[in-house]
């Protein structure tokens, strides 16, 4: 029999290797595989019960299991911006009016997305239960009091999608996020008045394939300087390490 040591060094372990897992995006998934069930209710209970200010309620969920609605999310997701080094940076991607534009001709889509599993957060302000929140739901989108309840609907929803990709991770799926994605079309495809803030693919990888793989893109499709392989192997996606400072009372560790 394991000791309560043995069984919280495992524990650790087993977090850690979560981490790790849910960290990386799955950029290629088995669609030949179902996620069960039991799975997927324990899934949409980690992410319509993790943490939020007061508990309030700061969006909407929206799960798909249906390949063809998921292709459709899919399909609005081509905004992997590969730069044309034969034009300006003006020309490749700036804000025009208030809004970030980029030229989408050499992008590709995220196919993290085209997923066993699709959730995707829509804001909800909810019930306003206080000053500041009562006068965003009133007042001037750029207003101080709207910028402090949009951060807190952004928080909300990174919380509960964090706190989902590490459950997929211990239940043995890999994940990949998306906030890149034509937000208006994808609002319809939820059947939704609000709007969709971000995207989580979960499923079943393909062992023995990169996670970086793109799902259907091939090199021929990408243009020169960004080739990965020969023109009929599937381009892979560029991946980065993480370099975060850590301060433990003040000290750097």
């Amino acid at each position: 029999m394991k000791s309560s040591t043995d069984k919280k060094g495992s524990l650790h372990e087993d977090i850690k290797r979560s981490v790790d897992i849910s960290q990386r995006a799955q950029r290629n998934f088995d669609l030949t595989r179902r996620v069960s069930s039991h799975d997927l209710e324990t899934l949409i209970y980690v992410a319509t019960n993790s943490p939020s200010k007061q508990n309030e309620t700061h969006f909407d969920l929206h799960v798909l299991t249906d390949n063809q609605k998921i292709r459709k999310v899919y399909e609005q997701t081509k905004r992997f911006l590969l730069y044309d080094s034969k034009k300006s940076k003006e020309d490749n991607f700036g804000e025009k009016d208030g809004e970030f534009w980029q030229d989408n001709e050499n992008s590709v889509h995220n196919s993290q997305i085209l997923a066993n599993l699709l959730f995707i957060w829509v804001e909800n302000q909810g019930v306003a239960r206080g000053g500041t929140h009562s006068q965003a739901q009133s007042g001037v989108n750029n207003a101080e009091s709207s910028i402090r309840y949009n951060e807190q609907i952004s928080y909300s929803i990174g919380i509960s999608s964090g706190q989902l990709a590490m459950s997929a991770a211990l239940l043995g799926y890999k994940t990949g996020y998306c906030s890149a994605f034509e937000k208006g079309p994808v609002k319809d495809i939820c059947g939704t008045q609000k709007m969709p803030k971000l995207l989580l693919g979960i499923g079943y990888e393909n062992p023995s394939i990169d996670r970086r793989e793109h799902a259907e893109t091939l090199n021929k499709d990408i243009p020169p300087g960004y080739k990965t392989g020969s023109n009929n192997e599937k381009w892979q996606f560029p991946s980065f390490e993480k370099e975060i400072k850590v301060y433990l009372n003040g000290k750097k560790v």
